[in-house]
């Protein structure tokens, strides 16, 4: 979180969420499925008016004027892009025994049962700048720089 949010001036962060959430630098361990499942978690509708990542609503302010109490009870029950970069990859840890574990016969399918977004049938896909395929849900609008 803090690495960050100290470099949102990173030219990094003037790609979309979609292509920034893949820079390992600041996203350690996020790849494709769990770009996808962090932004569907997110219920994300950027659009093209957001020129880059930092335009993106819901990074958190770094200066929130709330008390501790209201930003704790607002981060649990609406939590932001970058505590999601962290709940959504320890669920697939905490799950790892029924989802990854190539000794269990259905281990496949659980896994394929976890995901919301990425694969899913009925929700649509792009291709990113960097020929990755990025999936979202119809109807939350475009991805800038998901498309070519």
């Amino acid at each position: 979180r803090e690495n960050v949010l100290k470099n949102l001036d990173d030219k990094a962060f003037d790609k979309p969420i979609c292509e920034a959430l893949l820079n390992q630098k600041y996203f350690n361990g996020i790849g494709n499925y769990l770009r996808a499942e962090i932004l569907y978690s997110l219920k994300t509708k950027q659009t093209n008016k957001q020129k880059g990542t930092r335009d993106f609503p819901s990074l958190p302010l770094q200066n929130s004027s709330l008390p501790p109490s209201k930003k704790l009870k607002l981060k649990r029950d609406n939590p932001d892009l970058l505590e999601l970069c962290h709940t959504v990859p320890m669920e697939v840890v905490a799950a790892e025994k029924n989802l990854l574990d190539p000794d269990h016969a259905d281990n496949h399918t659980a896994f394929k049962n976890w995901l919301q977004c990425y694969g899913v049938p009925g929700m649509s896909s792009l291709r990113d700048h960097n020929g990755r395929t990025i999936w979202f849900q119809v109807g939350w609008g475009s991805l800038p720089g998901a498309g070519r």
